[in-house]
């Protein structure tokens, strides 16, 4: 599986679709970074701000 086949869906989706995946990717990230461990409720709450 290429980079493009990873990319292509998610720069073809919605924006608020977008919008979550840059975000938490961008959380775990942080979390892979730091000791914290992964949460589940800041993707959740990425989501639910996305969806209102």
């Amino acid at each position: 599986m290429s980079q493009n086949d990873i990319e292509a869906p998610i720069k073809q989706a919605p924006k608020a679709v977008q919008e979550i995946v840059r975000e938490v990717i961008r959380v775990e990230k942080e979390n892979r970074h730091s000791e914290r461990p992964r949460v589940k409720d800041e993707i959740l709450s990425i989501i639910r701000k996305a969806v209102k």
